[in-house]
């Protein structure tokens, strides 16, 4: 088990160095970041000094390298835009995109399950076919689309009185509760991948139906309802609850086009207000949020996984 923690640890050590390294690449193709400031187009000169104050003149791989020293103490640096503290930026944001993550999460996992295991229950029968083909529909429609959709059809509605579904463009100086924000994006991304879930929880179901312990459950003469949700359900949702993981820490970086459109305050929105202000510092910290974020989600996943199926780790 220890070799099996020091492989994932270092493989994720690996993923980290490269991909920051190839943000700062991408960031730094950007383009130059003080071309223009606001509506005023700068001068060769007053480019020249900010970029040597921000240390944007030094080759490569020193700014790489002076980048994963700050990292150490924790410093994430300085706003181009707005000259704030990059970490002040990313603690406002994180903890909303993380709210977006469990309510998407829990919109697909309570769902998604329950719909694959009834149609896996009710195996080839009318809801069967309708639980899958409604499935396969909401697969081939875009998650953009359905973003889109949601938007143009919710945005502004009122519910008994109560404005569930703020106007989105928002205006200026309308105040909103986290719960009226979380809404349309939350349910986006929760129906976007309600459908992976239900297809792997009725799969997964089916043959857990089909096993040996299952017939002996049914000799044993226990109802059909406690056979399906008490010993069935159980070993069924594994392979479930390894992609809910998955999306988790997917989601946990946060989802740039679902953010941007519906203004949600989270890392995806920021990420997209950074890359049109051409903001580096923002961008490689959320990209290292991001990154890190799903890693490590995926480790932890990696190492229960393991501790369950001794057959995983000694097998790598």
């Amino acid at each position: 088990m220890v070799t099996f923690l020091v492989r994932r640890f270092a493989r994720m050590i690996f993923v980290l160095v490269v991909t920051t390294f190839g943000a700062l690449v991408a960031v730094t193709e950007w383009g130059d970041p003080f071309k223009i400031i606001g509506d005023r187009m700068q001068t060769p000169e007053a480019r020249a000094m900010l970029n040597e104050t921000f240390g944007l003149d030094q080759p490569l791989v020193v700014r790489y390298l002076r980048f994963v020293g700050n990292l150490a103490t924790g410093d994430l640096g300085i706003d181009f835009e707005r000259r704030r503290p990059v970490f002040d930026q990313l603690a406002a944001a994180a903890p909303n995109t993380f709210r977006l993550a469990l309510a998407a999460l829990a919109i697909q996992v309570v769902f998604g399950v329950t719909l694959g295991i009834v149609a896996a229950w009710l195996h080839r029968s009318f809801t069967d076919m309708v639980i899958t083909a409604a499935a396969i529909v909401i697969t081939i429609v875009p998650l953009f689309v359905l973003g889109v959709v949601l938007r143009h059809t919710l945005s502004g509605v009122s519910v008994f009185g109560w404005e569930a579904f703020p106007l989105i463009p928002r205006s200026i100086g309308i105040e909103t509760s986290w719960l009226q924000d979380l809404f349309l994006p939350a349910i986006t991304l929760g129906v976007g991948a309600l459908a992976y879930t239900v297809g792997l929880a009725r799969g997964s179901m089916l043959e857990a139906l089909g096993a040996d312990y299952v017939r002996t459950a049914r000799a044993k003469g226990l109802t059909e309802r406690k056979i399906v949700f008490k010993h069935a359900a159980r070993n069924a949702m594994i392979p479930v609850a390894e992609l809910s993981a998955m999306q988790l820490g997917a989601l946990m970086g946060g989802s740039v086009m679902i953010e941007a459109i519906f203004q949600y305050p989270g890392l995806g929105y920021l990420f997209v207000r950074s890359m049109n202000e051409n903001n580096h510092p923002v961008m490689l910290a959320i990209t290292l949020y991001s990154v890190a974020a799903f890693v490590v989600v995926l480790m932890l996943a990696d190492v229960v996984t393991a501790w369950l199926d001794p057959r995983i780790r000694t097998g790598d």
